[in-house]
């Protein structure tokens, strides 16, 4: 990949997950990441396939359990505790993006854990 490209696409990954972030301040229950499910799922989805092209395997892999569950709420589905995976998993892709990855194991652990069902 070019300098050009990866440094666009760390921008783009960069501002989704920045978009993630905001959506989540707003965001206190499960209930409340349901409501906007679809505008999360909209930067999951491109940090899906965004991140891996850019050496992010590991955000990659994060955002694409993220939208298999995203993608059963927006099928009407309730999906517990998301809130909680929505902030570790926000935090992690931000740590990791800053340079401090942290806890990746744990976290797909305990997403596969909670969301057994659903991914």
């Amino acid at each position: 990949m070019s300098e050009e490209f990866l440094r666009v696409a760390r921008q783009e990954v960069s501002e989704d997950i920045a978009g993630i972030g905001n959506l989540l301040q707003s965001c206190k229950t499960d209930s409340d990441v349901t409501k906007n499910a679809s505008e999360i799922e909209k930067h999951v989805h491109k940090i899906k396939g965004l991140a891996p092209m850019m050496g992010q395997e590991q955000i990659g892999n994060i955002a694409t359990l993220l939208d298999k569950i995203l993608k059963t709420m927006l099928s009407g589905n309730t999906v517990p505790q998301i809130h909680q995976t929505m902030v570790q998993s926000h935090k992690f892709m931000n740590d990791t993006m800053n340079g401090t990855p942290d806890g990746y194991d744990s976290l797909v652990s305990q997403i596969q854990a909670t969301h057994k069902d659903l991914i």
